[in-house]
């Protein structure tokens, strides 16, 4: 996933882009069907989906055939199968955070998007074409839910810090970027989730700082938008979740009459339905500190200290503290079948210097394990999203 550098171009407003590729590449045609030469590719296959997922792209160079394998939907239930599956998170991060002694003397700023693999704990600056090698600033990121898509969607041109309505889209199972359809519209620091193969962007606030209620739906599949009900309140800076049956579940946020002033409310859309319903409050918590996952299917609200973990599936139960150190919340993210990656700030964090740290839970166990952030890595968080691969 390291050499995310080459580009071209395909019609239809989407310009593919290979991820897994190297220019030039020779591949073998394939055309006796077989995996391996003698072997039934019902075997074949099980010996491919134990590979790791760093030898994924050499595996595609080999031939048609394996490249075709390498990125079927059996391949990855194979490997869920297998338990050779691995947990991979992506993070919007900000480049030049503060602290670091770069802000002043670089301009302008950047964000990047990092791959950290949960499962063997590499991490890595995914870069893109020469077009767009950083990453708008404030872009949101989400999983679409299908196993293989992940989108960066929105943010500001880092030249001429205007709100973007750029889309980019992973395929992780094909190696492939592709161009999006862009967002029906242009706004700055709305709520972005992902699941049952869309993308939801709702809230945020337009060019003149008004708060918004309108929400739009990506459907990966079909490179479209479509617009769902709008919200029944303003939400600015919300918190976004997909959680199991379509309920999207929209918390927190402020109207524009409140600038900074993070509400407690709760709403929920269900796919399909015509309006969004109350839910009542999220926690004891306004100050906007409180992030949101999709773990298990059921929506998790985590923050720091003592009951900092609750669980909502139609009425709110506490789970268990918060990380422990963590002294806030910035992203949460559900993994894998039953688990949640939390960053956030540790207790010694500073302004001037200080870096962010990383924990997972399975909801299971119920038990915190720190996740090592290496050098680098320990930036602020604007967005995350997470595949099993």
């Amino acid at each position: 996933m390291d050499a995310i550098e080459q580009a071209c171009s395909a019609s239809k407003n989407r310009e593919e882009q290979r991820v897994m590729e190297t220019e030039g590449e020779q591949v073998g045609d394939g055309s006796d069907g077989e995996l391996f030469t003698g072997l039934p590719n019902d075997m074949a296959m099980e010996c491919l989906a134990r590979v790791p997922s760093q030898s994924h792209r050499p595996m595609r160079q080999v031939c048609r055939e394996w490249r075709r394998a390498v990125g079927s939907t059996e391949f990855s239930q194979r490997r869920r199968i297998a338990r050779a599956a691995e947990d991979i998170v992506f993070l919007v991060q900000d480049l030049t955070a503060a602290g670091d002694g770069q802000r002043k003397n670089r301009s302008p700023p950047e964000c990047w998007l990092t791959m950290a693999n949960l499962t063997t704990g590499e991490w890595r600056r995914v870069k893109g074409a020469a077009s767009w090698s950083t990453m708008p600033l404030f872009a949101r990121c989400a999983s679409a839910g299908d196993g293989r898509h992940v989108a960066v969607v929105g943010g500001w041109d880092p030249a001429t810090f205007h709100p973007t309505r750029d889309v980019r889209v992973v395929d992780f199972a094909a190696g492939t970027w592709s161009r999006g359809q862009p967002m029906p519209d242009s706004r700055s620091f709305f709520g972005c989730a992902g699941g049952d193969g869309d993308v939801v962007v709702a809230g945020g606030h337009d060019g003149f700082k008004n708060a918004l209620r309108s929400a739009f739906a990506y459907d990966v599949s079909t490179d479209a938008w479509r617009a769902l009900p709008d919200m029944r309140e303003e939400r600015d800076e919300p918190r976004l979740v997909v959680a199991s049956h379509g309920r999207v579940v929209a918390a927190s946020g402020y109207p524009t009459a409140a600038q900074g002033a993070f509400r407690k409310t709760v709403e929920c859309y269900t796919t399909g339905g015509d309006a969004w319903s109350d839910v009542g409050d999220m926690a004891p918590d306004t100050t906007g500190r409180t992030a949101l996952a999709s773990v298990g299917g059921k929506v998790w609200a985590v923050k720091a200290g003592e009951g900092g973990v609750r669980e909502w599936d139609g009425a709110w139960r506490d789970v268990a503290d918060g990380p422990p150190g963590m002294k806030a919340c910035v992203e949460a993210v559900g993994i894998g079948d039953g688990a949640v990656f939390v960053f956030g700030t540790v207790a010694n964090y500073t302004e001037r210097g200080g870096e962010y740290a990383a924990w997972v839970m399975d909801a299971g166990a119920a038990r915190w394990r720190r996740v090592p952030v290496p050098k680098g890595f320990g930036r602020f968080v604007f967005s995350a999203a997470a595949v099993r691969v």
